[in-house]
Formats: C-alpha cells, sequence, structure tokens
C-alpha cells in the first residue's frame, strides 16, 4: 500500500501524464551510431564485442545527473553508491571490482592514478553526448584496467545554443531522533529539507565559421540531510554531508592541416563534509577535492595518402585530495596526482575488406602524498587492431603489450592483453557474436605503498592480476524492436583483494582465483510511434577458487549481486516528455564467507518534461518514489524519496 506522500508524488505524475500530446520520432538505434571505444569506428550492430551505447537522448529523457545515473540500467553494470551528492560512486561490469574497470574521456583515461578507481560522481551527464559501455575485456586495445570493461565518455562538440538549467532538491520532512542512549532526543521535521539542494548549470556552444567554441558548467550546493532508517528501524538524519562544488569545462575545435584540432580543458573543485559509516562515524570530518584536466588532439582521415589517417592526443591531468579530521588529526592527509601523456594512432586503409589500426602511448604518473610518499611509475604500450570482412563473417584481432617501470623485471608477461572477435551476420536482422579476451591490471600505488597504520598496510610484493574471458551473443534488429541475449564466462587469476587477516591488519593481497558466469538478455523498442522501452535482466554466478575453494563449495564474491533487473518506459513528444525507470538487484553479500550480506533493493524513479514556451521548459523528477530504505555500500544509506523541480532556459 502507498504511504500518503508517495500517493501524492504518484498522483502529481498521473496529472502531468494526462496531458499526452504527439511527439516527434526519436531515432533510438544502436547500430546507426559510429562508435570508438574498439579502436576502429564502426556501426554497434557490426561490432563484435558486446557495446552498449548510451545516448544524449536517453541521458536527458531520463533525467540523469551524473555518469552513474546514465549508466545503471545496461546489463552488467553494478553502481556502489555511498548516498548523498558528491559522495562516491564506483562502477563494477560483470562482477569486476571497481579498478578493474577503465573510464575514458574522449578516449583518454581518467582512473586515478593513485587508486585505479574513478568515481562516478565526478562526471556531469550535462556534457555527455553518449556513453560507450563495453562489456568484456580490452586490454588489447587500451592497456591495464579494463579486466571488467571499458566505458567511453564522448562529450558534446557541436554548436549549441546557451541553456541555463536551475534546480532546486528536496527531500519530504520528517521526524527522527539524534543521539543515543539517554541522551537520546526526538527533533520534529524541518521545512528545510524542501531546499535541501540548489543546483545552476549552463552550456553554450557558439560557432564562428568552421571554429566552434564550447563551454559547460555547475555549481551546487547541497546539505544532504535526508533521513534514513537505521539498524534499530528509527528514523535519522544524515549529518555532515553538505556538499559545495562546481565544475566548468572548456573546449575549441577547428579545422587544421587536412583534419581537425580539438583543444579541451576541464576542472572541479567539492569541499564537502565526510560522515563516515554510520557503524565508524566521523561527524567533525571534512575533505575537499579538486581536479583540472586539459587535452589537444590532432585528427584526419589523410596523413600522406587516402588510405591513412592519424591521430595525436597530449593530455596532462591534476588531482588533488585534502582530508581533516578535527576530533583525529593524525588522520589528516593531503595527496596530489599528476599524470601526462601522449598517444598516437593511426588507421590504413588496406583495402574494402582489410583495416588496420595501431598505435603507441605513453604516460608518466607521479603522487605527492603524506600517506604513501611520492611515488612514480612510466607506463609505454603499443597495440595493433585489424578489421577483416570476409563476407558475413567479421574479424576483430587485437594485441597490445604494455611496460610498466615498476614491474617488468618481476613480471614481463604481465602487461599483454589480446583479443579475438568475430561476429558472423546470420540474416539482415540476425547476428552472431563472439568475443575471447585476455586482460590484466597492474597494482595501483594505494595497493603497493599505503603506510602500516590505523589497521592498514600495503603490500609490495602484489603482482598483476591477469583474466581470460569469453562471450556468446545473439543480436535480432528488426528496426522497432531489437533483442540481445549474451553468455558469458570470466576466470580471474591473482584477483588484488583488499582483506583482513588474522592480525587485524586490512592489507591487499593476490587472493587467487575466481570464476565469473552469466547470462544478459535485453529487449529495446519502440511503439505507437511516441514511446520507447527498453527491459534487461542479468545473471551473474561467481565462484571464489582461494584457499581451496572450488566451485562445489558455492561462495559467491562479496557485493556482486546474482540477479539485476532494469526498466525504462518513455514518451518523447513536442511539448512533453516523461520517463519512468524501475530498478531491482539482488542481495550483495558482504564477506567471502558468505555470512553476512546486504538485503534486495527495488526502486522506481520518474521525471516529466513540460515545454512552457519556445525557450522555456519546466520539469518534475522522482527519485525513490517508493521511499525504499536500502545501502549499496555498508554502513552508507541511499536517500529516500527525493524531488527535484527545475527549468531550462534556452536562447
Amino acid at each position: 500500500m502507498l504511504r500518503p506522500r508517495q500517493g501524492l508524488i504518484l498522483a502529481i505524475l498521473l496529472l502531468a501524464l494526462a496531458s499526452l500530446s504527439r511527439a516527434d520520432d526519436v531515432d533510438r538505434a544502436a547500430g546507426s551510431i559510429s562508435i570508438t571505444a574498439t579502436r576502429i569506428p564502426e556501426s554497434a550492430s557490426a561490432v563484435p564485442p558486446e557495446v552498449t551505447i548510451v545516448g544524449s537522448d536517453e541521458i536527458e529523457a531520463r533525467g540523469a545527473r551524473t555518469l552513474a545515473d546514465a549508466i545503471e540500467t545496461v546489463p552488467g553494470v553494478t553502481i556502489s553508491d555511498e548516498g548523498p551528492k558528491g559522495a562516491q560512486q564506483a562502477v563494477s561490469i560483470r562482477g569486476s571490482t571497481s579498478n578493474e574497470v577503465l573510464i575514458l574521456v574522449d578516449g583518454v583515461r581518467a582512473n586515478d592514478a593513485m587508486s585505479e578507481l574513478a568515481d562516478l560522481s565526478a562526471f556531469s551527464a550535462d556534457d555527455i553526448d553518449r556513453i560507450e559501455v563495453v562489456r568484456d575485456g580490452a586490454s588489447a586495445l587500451y592497456g591495464g584496467d579494463a579486466v571488467g570493461g571499458v566505458i567511453n565518455i564522448i562529450t558534446k562538440k557541436k554548436a549549441s545554443p546557451l541553456v541555463l538549467t536551475v534546480e532546486n532538491g528536496s527531500y519530504l520532512p520528517g521526524d527522527h531522533v539524534v543521539g543515543y542512549g539517554f541522551s537520546k532526543t526526538e527533533e520534529p521535521a524541518s521545512a528545510s529539507s524542501l531546499a535541501d539542494s540548489q543546483k545552476l548549470a549552463f552550456s553554450w556552444g557558439p560557432q564562428t565559421g568552421d571554429t566552434v567554441f564550447r563551454s559547460s558548467g555547475s555549481f551546487t550546493r547541497a546539505a544532504n540531510g535526508y533521513t534514513f532508517l537505521d539498524s534499530d528501524g528509527e528514523a535519522r538524519e544524515l549529518q555532515n554531508a553538505a556538499l559545495l562544488g562546481g565544475d566548468l569545462s572548456l573546449g575549441l575545435a577547428f579545422p587544421c592541416w587536412d583534419g581537425s584540432l580539438d583543444a579541451q580543458l576541464s576542472g572541479g573543485y567539492d569541499a564537502k563534509g565526510s560522515p563516515g559509516s554510520q557503524a565508524s562515524p566521523t561527524l567533525a570530518a571534512s575533505e575537499e577535492d579538486s581536479s583540472a584536466r586539459a587535452s589537444i588532439k590532432y585528427a584526419t582521415d589523410r596523413f600522406l595518402s587516402d588510405s591513412l589517417g592519424l591521430e595525436a592526443t597530449v593530455h596532462a591531468e591534476y588531482k588533488g585530495l585534502g582530508y581533516s579530521d578535527a576530533e583525529v588529526p593524525a588522520n589528516d592527509s593531503t595527496q596530489d596526482v599528476f599524470v601526462g601523456g601522449l598517444d598516437l594512432q593511426q588507421t590504413c586503409l588496406a583495402s574494402p575488406s582489410l583495416s588496420w589500426v595501431y598505435g603507441i602511448s605513453t604516460s608518466g604518473s607521479a603522487v605527492s602524498s603524506d600517506t604513501v610518499g611520492s611515488p612514480s611509475r612510466i607506463a609505454a604500450g603499443a597495440f595493433a587492431e585489424a578489421a577483416i570482412e570476409a563476407g558475413k563473417l567479421s574479424l576483430r584481432p587485437a594485441l597490445r603489450y604494455d611496460y610498466y617501470s615498476d614491474f617488468f623485471a618481476n613480471d614481463p608477461l604481465g602487461g599483454l592483453g589480446a583479443t579475438l572477435a568475430a561476429a558472423f551476420r546470420l540474416s539482415d536482422k540476425d547476428v552472431l557474436k563472439l568475443n575471447l579476451s585476455r586482460a590484466y591490471r597492474v597494482p595501483s600505488f594505494e595497493d603497493l605503498y599505503w603506510p602500516a597504520s590505523n589497521g592498514s598496510a600495503g603490500n609490495p610484493a602484489l603482482q598483476p592480476e591477469t583474466a581470460y574471458a569469453a562471450d556468446l551473443g545473439y543480436e535480432r534488429d528488426l528496426g522497432a524492436l531489437t533483442y540481445v541475449a549474451t553468455a558469458y564466462a570470466r576466470y580471474s587469476k591473482d584477483v588484488i583483494l583488499w582483506a583482513q587477516g588474522s592480525d587485524e591488519i586490512w592489507r591487499p593481497s593476490n587472493f587467487g582465483a575466481a570464476f565469473y558466469p552469466g547470462l544478459e538478455q535485453e529487449l529495446r523498442t519502440t511503439f505507437a510511434g511516441d514511446f520507447w522501452t527498453s527491459v534487461n535482466y542479468s545473471l551473474l554466478y561467481s565462484y571464489l577458487l582461494d584457499s581451496g575453494m572450488t566451485l562445489a563449495d558455492d561462495k559467491r564474491a562479496p557485493m556482486t549481486p546474482v540477479h539485476t533487473l532494469n526498466a525504462v518506459l518513455g514518451f518523447a513528444g513536442k511539448a512533453l516528455s516523461w520517463s519512468v525507470t524501475a530498478k531491482y538487484e539482488s542481495l550483495r553479500y558482504l564477506t567471502t564467507g558468505n555470512t553476512s550480506y546486504l538485503p534486495s533493493h527495488f526502486t522506481v524513479d520518474g521525471i516529466v518534461k513540460r515545454e512552457i514556451s519556445k525557450n522555456l521548459t519546466a520539469y518534475l523528477a522522482v527519485d525513490n518514489l517508493f521511499d525504499e530504505q536500502y545501502e549499496m555500500v555498508e554502513g552508507y544509506p541511499m536517500p529516500g524519496t527525493e524531488l527535484r523541480l527545475g527549468i531550462e532556459i534556452r536562447q
């Protein structure tokens, strides 16, 4: 039964939906988009590996705020969210750890060099044109950190009008308790919850002749003071989770030397409270995050001859973090991470049935930290991929080798990645796909050098982890309806996991091995001219194979739900559009012994947009409509029902 406040929210949505108007046709066929995450651009329907493309139309239709929101319904993707706006959002693909997923921004690596993680909350959805999710080992193309797959963010590059967005976020007020034991008191609901967060964003892409200038940015303020139910079933308000931050991105593109030159500069800064987990709260701690990224890319389809193309990218990045705890100053820390690199890639069209792409990449990373010291690493890699067309058969073999300055002597084969992908067209509507891969990940600076203090310690003896994967997929494309089914399996060895030892010290080790078989199914369709829907189901088993464990022990890997179901229903009209997203995820085990777990959860989100005039659009979004109380990371409660009311002004 719906609670009164949930019924009110649902009634508002239904009243808005009652004014449906005729929609423009929306092209959601992924096969019409040329993708780049496989190095050789081609239509998604012809790409052998399992690739999902999330376009800007779907990102906007679902009201996504961050990269995590945009990809959370992709088959095989699992998000771990610590709850408040600005808190860490991590991603897993097909049971991988979060630092086994490589994040790219326009083809440039964005994983943090310190931890090899990428915080998805740091990537605003406002500047994204599309996202390419490769659900398979891709070390043969992009090197380490691509054991689970690759997420390539393509930013907006075309000319666009000035767009201003203003949004207010509200949590429904509720009574809650403060303190514990004899000091516990009851606090009444506060109207301040109705103005918990505000966001101001803009984007503008003017064009002069053939030169396009791009700019976008946002400013966010959030108290993150939502209520949740603690382990005793009492309502409490989240403390010390306020956020104040913003980001800015600038870009310039123009023709140059029979090609194009694209320069980008972006940065961000967040100041936020650090509440810690419910078991270990840090109510006097705060954190400051800053980042800057710059890149220059030159690309041409004609380099010396009509059959050769060239891409050259120079990039640099800085990330800074400062953590302070007034109650425990010994926990204070700062770190600065610097990364610079060069990528060169050439395409060769040998014949209509054979093309090559090959290249090299170099990078250097250095850390200055009062926790891990000042480690550094030099990496250099070379790769080659071929695209072979033989009638109905397409083949994509690829090979890459990476040299790491701190691992080559002990493990010269640790940087070898390989892929053999094939697609066979059974008919003009049916495609059978096969992919085999070898991928790897080298330990991060945190894994290796974390100091032996505060109950944790790094492990300088770690070796790179390796994974072997295979998937077999079938796709049927009927235009308005597409069905995709994929069976896959991945075997990982020397997996780097942090675990608590008998001495109660948390440290990483090459865990041993794990086996991940699974099945993904997805159905996408448009109907009645105006409506579109996407439904997918993922079945993921995981078997831990360490310390004498075998398949017969039937132990699941931590944080890998067995069942995931996503469904999206949307309507796209000239004056009105809406979408409803439903997500179900089964329980997540917390330990390798499978003795404790986070329960399953089911959430529903919705958004309605209405065009008030040619230059003004209003929207109402409802996140977690039924006020589900759940956690995606132990000790970090997710928000309950939130209302987001906003306007978009176009000039």
